[in-house]
């Protein structure tokens, strides 16, 4: 009994700095909004050629390679831990990939421009991504305080999302098996994220719905795709990202900030 006081103690002082950092962010974030576009002035339109039903196809594709993977379940089983963590990354990554293959046909045959279409345009991309890294770095104390309020308001409401299993199963990975793992949720799995959402799914929902709001639904798509428990955390990314690729429309942007913070995860997760 007075350990779970001890927790509760804890949890509403961490909540509490949660909050505070939460707040700053919203004061910092039309900093950030003027630095983002003075290191990128100007902002590129971009309309996109494909359709929703291009989209459903997507999520067609998503789902019968997802369940061929829920059918190698009995296999994974088999396998140590460590190795199962390692496989399944993997596969869900490959997953990913297969999708983004789909996007880039649809993109080469309906657009003039080709995959050049999902944000791979030429020139300025180093400067589009020192734009997004350094809104990143001014809105990080927000998305950071997120992470620690969100928790506290799902246990407030006695809606307890159950923990990241892939987190606690990265961490007990050895030296090897963790730069595997950081190779694919770092480099691969973030390039690919962005390729379905912020360059093939967002476009496409700005032109249909409005700015604000297609970065809005793109982002509660997103964030919902990765759990209750880090649903605003990572809404909240999301809509970084969005807003980032809105402004450069450069693929290389969007994919330096999710990575960067990926990288900050493990490095949150193995120091």
């Amino acid at each position: 009994m007075i350990r779970a006081a001890q927790e509760a103690i804890d949890a509403g002082s961490l909540a509490e700095t949660g909050a505070v950092l939460a707040a700053s962010a919203l004061a910092l974030a039309p900093i950030a909004i003027v630095v983002v576009r003075r290191l990128f002035p100007g902002r590129n339109v971009f309309f996109a050629r494909w359709g929703f039903s291009h989209v459903a196809i997507v999520l067609a594709l998503a789902a019968v390679l997802l369940l061929a993977i829920s059918l190698l379940d009995p296999h994974l089983a088999r396998l140590e831990p460590p190795t199962k963590t390692i496989a399944e990354l993997a596969l869900h990554t490959a997953v990913l990939g297969a999708c983004c293959a789909a996007v880039a046909v649809f993109a080469a045959r309906l657009d003039p421009s080709g995959v050049r279409s999902l944000g791979l345009w030429p020139g300025r991309n180093l400067r589009a991504a020192a734009a997004g890294l350094a809104g990143y770095g001014i809105v990080l104390p927000g998305i950071l305080g997120l992470g620690f309020l969100w928790p506290w308001i799902l246990r407030e409401i006695g809606a307890d999302a159950p923990p990241d299993l892939l987190l606690e199963r990265l961490r007990d990975l050895d030296a090897g098996e963790r730069s595997i793992a950081i190779l694919l949720a770092v480099l691969i799995a973030p390039l690919l994220e962005e390729i379905l959402f912020r360059a093939f799914l967002q476009p496409l929902l700005v032109q249909n719905l409005s700015d604000r709001l297609g970065i809005v639904v793109t982002s509660f798509v997103f964030a919902a795709l990765h759990g209750t428990a880090a649903l605003v955390p990572i809404f909240a990314l999301s809509l970084l990202l969005g807003a980032i690729m809105l402004r450069t429309q450069r693929l290389f942007a969007v994919w330096a900030v999710h990575a960067t913070h990926n990288a900050l995860v493990f490095l949150l997760l193995y120091g």
